[in-house]
């Protein structure tokens, strides 16, 4: 959390937000609920985040741009077991084991739906997205199945309440949220 001190990001243990009957509780340094939760206005969602083991430190901007990359061992970024994935260009979420990436670098992709967080889905271009979906009851706590999309999305909610957790930047998370410099 160094690069979160050294931005000037909230320290103070704060209550919850909203209008009464917020269930998730009171937040510790760097969490947040809202933008201004946070010294420098940003509050980020981490939930779905997905970690990916990291192949390279050169950039890419398109999952091509890793194509033919070689490399032994290694996994999914979970517990899947099944066949090794293959590389993708990948924007690395701040809340995974370092190194810290700044900007999208050749990642292993997903081969199964356990290589991603329980609330994402391994999809055909081995990058963890939302999970399809038919009805609500097909998304996982605090989702929704948007019918226009076929995927479940983040139930909107304007307090704790509302949410199995916390209400963050306006959608229901099973976390609360980090303060973080971009």
């Amino acid at each position: 959390m160094a690069l979160c001190v050294a931005a000037g990001c909230g320290g103070e243990t704060q209550e919850p937000a909203g209008e009464g009957g917020d269930g998730g509780g009171a937040l510790d340094e760097f969490e947040c609920r809202r933008g201004d939760d946070c010294n420098n206005n940003s509050c980020n969602p981490v939930s779905d985040a997905a970690c990916y083991e990291v192949q390279s430190a050169a950039t890419c901007s398109a999952d091509e741009d890793c194509a033919g990359m070689a490399g032994e061992g290694g996994g999914g970024g979970g517990s899947g077991g099944g066949a090794v994935g293959p590389f993708i260009c990948e924007m690395p979420h701040f809340t995974c084991p370092p190194p810290l990436q700044v900007s999208s670098v050749c990642v292993r992709g997903c081969s199964t739906d356990a290589d991603c967080p329980a609330t994402l889905a391994c999809a055909p271009d081995h990058h963890c997205r939302a999970k399809p979906c038919a009805a609500d009851a097909d998304c996982p706590v605090n989702q929704a199945c948007d019918p226009t999309g076929g995927a479940c999305a983040r139930k909107a909610c304007a307090s704790d309440a509302e949410c199995e957790g916390y209400c963050v930047l306006g959608h229901c998370e099973e976390k609360p949220g980090i303060c973080f410099l971009y």
